[in-house]
């Protein structure tokens, strides 16, 4: 099989992978692969170490322009990717109190916590996720 089509063929399978899963990760890199292909349907020498810069090139740049607005226009809000984990349980590991997070454990692994509200939290209490931001979870009694 020649190089085209296989750079053609993965970029579409990447892409279709993208709507499916919705990422906004993945379909840079089969835009990647199809630009590559084009060049290569289009008749340029491209030898395969320049093949690998294109497709890496075209991959990068997409991700690091265009992915957070899709993103935005797209995907879900911040307050719904994180909905799933409000009101769950997490056991405190160290001590967390206004101003000071400390470690709770949640599905099997620790993660930063802060206090959402209220008063300090000692190891081995039961606390609540308010919210996340990022790797920090916000926590209350």
């Amino acid at each position: 099989m020649s190089a085209d089509l296989i750079w053609g063929a993965a970029g579409l399978l990447l892409i279709i992978g993208d709507v499916v899963f919705g990422t906004f990760f993945v379909m840079f890199l089969g835009a990647g692969a199809l630009i590559t292909a084009t060049l290569l349907w289009a008749g340029i020498p491209l030898s395969p170490t320049s093949q690998w810069l294109i497709f890496s090139g075209v991959s990068a740049i997409g991700v690091i322009l265009l992915r957070k607005t899709l993103l935005k226009w797209f995907g879900p809000s911040e307050e719904e990717r994180f909905q799933e984990h409000k009101g769950q349980a997490v056991i405190v590991l160290e001590d967390v109190a206004p101003g000071k997070n400390g470690k709770v454990k949640y599905r099997g692994t620790e993660w930063q916590a802060a206090l959402a509200d209220g008063d300090a939290i000692q190891p081995g209490e039961t606390a609540y996720i308010t919210h996340m931001d990022g790797i920090v979870v916000y926590i209350r009694k």
